[in-house]
């Protein structure tokens, strides 16, 4: 789905990809948009797994809880760009049943995280930000280096973290 695109990917691809037989994939899978939907549920799955894990640690401040979100969804991204380019640009294929359990793991994850922004900014360790714009432009930067990041580049995915946390936590202007 990657290389082709949903629409242009057919059961025979994937069953040759994975070298098993168009019977063996529906003995596992019922049809293509169930084979996307697992492959988005599962990604959402980890990612919530993820991100709870950093929200639930009580001795990390809210600010280092979004250095540690920022470092947790570059690697996502650096690991499977693959599978999030799918995820990003081919989840309108999904069934309304399943957009909507995907759609609702994603406020999942946005509420865990402006949850997260809230309780810096009534510290006064985070800006005075509207939590929904703040949350939607760390994830944004995230979310864009499936795009652009290359194992092999000239950067590690823990250098792209470490200066998108500094880039979203100080901004970009010289002090």
């Amino acid at each position: 789905m990657h290389a082709k695109g949903y629409a242009a990917t057919s059961i025979q691809d994937v069953a040759n990809q994975f070298d098993f037989t168009k019977a063996a994939f529906y003995y596992y899978v019922k049809n293509k948009e169930e084979l996307l939907y697992e492959v988005l549920l599962q990604t959402l799955q980890e990612t919530v797994e993820r991100i709870s894990q950093i929200v639930n640690r009580r001795r990390l401040s809210p600010a280092a809880k979004l250095d540690a979100i920022v470092l947790c969804y570059v690697e996502l991204m650096a690991e499977r760009p693959a599978v999030f380019s799918v995820y990003f640009q081919e989840r309108a294929h999904l069934s309304p049943e399943h957009y909507q359990v995907v759609t609702e793991l994603e406020q999942r994850l946005l509420e865990m995280i402006q949850t997260v922004y809230r309780k810096g900014r009534r510290s006064g360790q985070l800006q005075d930000l509207d939590p929904t714009v703040a949350v939607f432009g760390l994830l944004g930067a995230c979310f864009w280096v499936y795009k652009w990041f290359r194992a092999d580049g000239r950067l590690s995915a823990n250098e792209i973290a470490s200066m998108l946390q500094a880039l979203l936590a100080k901004g970009y202007a010289s002090r």
